[in-house]
């Protein structure tokens, strides 16, 4: 089964991007994939390219993990009665539409894994088709990839990790194989993550990152694989997810140590976004912040999920928005935040009355290379987690203060509460991103805002902990 789930992404890649029509028409796919694909440095290249595009599916990155159905159990959306979404917004997790939903995307996280493990299966053997040190880079990134998908699994499915680390959670497959690995327990799986990525680490120590190859750098001359890296698995990703990962696991040690590493290594090479790309040109704004994202999904129909999940003429019942009233509370009526002021309009033509959410509308100029990017990982994370980690409340307070003025709001007095204003800045920061959702089952909150914007909604443990998809559970038995 994993072959064929391989097969299925890598096949998409070589036929829509390549005329090898012929040879897969006279041998056996398995042996294409073996013998032909993973057979030289362009091939390894291609399927690692279907990796990413499997990433930026509606299952994965490009919808659940990022727009969708973590930001709807985070209480993100006004879901109404008559919302399509409704079932999720209520946690009705036995309901057949909402486990159907969890079902796919537990599938298509995992079927993401079987494709990483099988390019790692080989790929120590196939040391010499590689040029210079890309092997080490093309294999750091697989592991990177490898555990960025297992803890998000891991956050969604697995326990309250503050509560009960010690419960047995998920399968970590190290392995492409055709058998079932056994649960391991909370602890032993965010380990498993931590090993991959200590591993990946080392491989892209010299990432070509470094030179600051992002995607607002022209093409490096090595190739388009070793340029854009912010939109690849790369060395400072790596730090911030270890940086994310430990955090998680309440090591606020090892997190204040990550998050620092980035923001003093990557600082320059991920520099915050200056405002005028931001707000400067109202046709073109750059409403993702581009230049500080340290991973990113480039997804070629984001506009196409912009229109299916926010489009103002989208009807109420299915249109992805917030609550006026949360808004102004959130954002403190300060529409000089950029994340609010350009990103919550009130669309124009009488679409609709109240704000609407615009962070992934299209842009006029379709060369400008932020305009199909999701973020996964960004630079303000790094100040947060330094911030929540800092010795001393007030260091805390000058990371916010950081984040804070480069977002167009003032300061924080010396004085503020460090906790209360971090959440407030983690509310406004990832909107459309899934973080909340995360944020709230990391600290075990008790209580978060309800999306209709009217009082809050209790959380326990069976909200926090989705259930593992039936179809799991039954092939496994």
């Amino acid at each position: 089964m994993k072959k064929r789930v391989f097969l299925s992404v890598i096949i998409l890649v070589i036929v829509t991007g390549t005329s090898c029509k012929k040879w897969l028409d006279v041998k056996p796919r398995d042996k294409v994939i073996e013998n032909v694909l993973l057979e030289s440095e362009p091939g390894f290249l291609t399927a690692l390219n279907g990796i990413y595009l499997e990433l930026a599916s509606d299952e994965t990155y490009g919808g659940q993990m990022t727009m969708q159905m973590t930001e709807v159990l985070g209480q993100r959306y006004n879901i109404a009665g008559g919302h399509n979404l409704y079932k999720l917004a209520t946690y009705q997790y036995t309901d057949p539409q909402i486990q159907s939903l969890f079902s796919a995307n537990w599938s298509s996280m995992y079927k993401v894994v079987a494709n990483i493990n099988k390019i790692l299966s080989v790929i120590d053997q196939k040391k010499e088709v590689f040029n210079g040190k890309h092997y080490a880079w093309i294999k750091g990134e697989a592991l990177a990839l490898r555990a960025l998908v297992h803890f998000d699994l891991f956050r969604l499915y697995g326990p309250v990790y503050l509560q009960d680390s010690m419960a047995f959670s998920l399968p970590y497959y190290t392995a492409f194989t055709t058998s079932y690995e056994p649960y391991a327990k909370g602890n032993a799986f965010i380990g498993k993550v931590l090993a991959d990525l200590d591993a990946a680490e080392s491989l892209l120590a010299d990432d070509p990152v470094s030179q600051g190859y992002t995607v607002l750098k022209d093409e490096n001359p090595e190739g388009t694989a070793w340029s854009f890296r912010n939109i690849r698995m790369n060395y400072y990703a790596v730090k911030g997810l270890k940086a994310r990962v430990s955090l998680y696991r309440n090591d606020k040690i090892s997190a204040l140590k990550y998050a620092t590493d980035v923001i003093n290594g990557g600082g320059a090479i991920f520099p915050f976004v200056r405002l005028n790309d931001a707000i400067g040109d109202p046709r073109n704004p750059d409403r993702v912040f581009a230049s500080e994202l340290l991973f990113s999904i480039q997804d070629s129909r984001r506009t196409d999920r912009y229109r299916r999940y926010f489009d103002p003429s989208l009807d109420d019942k299915a249109i992805l928005t917030a609550v006026q009233g949360r808004l102004t509370t959130e954002f403190e009526s300060n529409t000089n935040d950029i994340r609010y002021g350009n990103t919550w309009l009130v669309p124009g033509s009488n679409q609709k009355s109240y704000r609407c959410f615009f962070k992934y509308a299209d842009v006029e100029n379709s060369s400008l290379r932020f305009r199909n990017l999701i973020p996964v990982i960004r630079l303000s994370e790094m100040y947060f987690i330094a911030a929540e980690c800092a010795p001393a409340p007030a260091a805390g307070i000058g990371y916010l203060n950081t984040v804070r003025r480069n977002r167009g709001i003032v300061d924080l007095g010396g004085n503020a509460n460090l906790i209360t204003e971090l959440l407030k800045e983690y509310k406004r920061e990832f909107y459309g991103e899934g973080q909340m959702f995360f944020y709230y089952k990391r600290t075990a909150t008790a209580s978060v805002p309800g999306g209709t914007g009217s009082g809050t909604v209790a959380m326990t443990k069976e909200k926090y902990v989705l259930p593992v998809p039936l179809d799991e559970s039954q092939f496994r038995n």
